[in-house]
């Protein structure tokens, strides 16, 4: 999904493109589709490496940020992890099968590492002071936050079936922060949302 964000933000808008990767180098799919664009729209995007666990890595990349470009217009944090049952202790079918540590890692992974990312680039999303004062001269006037979510997360959804505890339990705390976040960032003319977006053809829908 992170790869077509950034397909469609190349072909939608103008400005600079930031595609974070846990490792440069790791998403052979990202790296394809980079080598077949042409000079300009290659000079677009940067790639940069960013481990949403890492909260150095997070500051590290805001310093970034600060230093390159001065300001973010929009922030789509797409990073989630479900598990695959092979490798991983999840997702799980049973409550007996919950797993402390996967379960910490998905609550890092899908609800703590986007709000903290949205917490340190909130002064750069910032734009606007006050009820009408805008902050830019150019651009969009207001900037917007996505966090992407599932439909899993949903508590009145939770009819039966389907357990996947901490990816559940992750998402919701997500859905939680991004609503509470809403109400304050709305006040500096950041728009933020969850988002579902359905069924994807990815390796998590698989």
């Amino acid at each position: 999904m992170g790869l077509q964000f950034v397909k469609e933000l190349l072909h939608r808008t103008k400005g600079k493109i930031l595609a974070c990767v846990l490792r440069p180098g790791s998403a052979p799919a990202l790296d394809s589709f980079l080598n077949g664009l042409n000079r300009d729209d290659r000079s677009r995007i940067d790639v940069h490496g960013l481990d949403l666990t890492n909260k150095h890595q997070i500051v590290e990349l805001s310093q970034y940020l600060t230093s390159e470009y001065g300001r973010v217009d929009a922030l789509f944090n797409v990073a989630g992890v479900l598990g695959d049952r092979t490798n991983t202790a999840g997702p799980e079918m049973k409550l007996s099968e919950m797993d402390y540590n996967w379960c910490k890692h998905q609550m890092e992974v899908n609800a703590i590492g986007p709000m903290m990312l949205t917490s340190t680039l909130s002064p750069l999303l910032k734009a606007r002071k006050g009820k009408n004062t805008y902050l830019r001269s150019s651009g969009a006037q207001e900037s917007v936050v996505v966090n992407l979510s599932a439909r899993v997360a949903s508590i009145s959804d939770n009819t039966g079936g389907l357990a996947w505890y901490t990816y559940r339990m992750s998402k919701a705390a997500l859905n939680a922060g991004v609503r509470a976040s809403a109400h304050e960032l709305r006040r500096t003319g950041i728009w933020t949302i969850a988002l579902y977006p359905g069924m994807t053809d990815t390796d998590m829908s698989k």
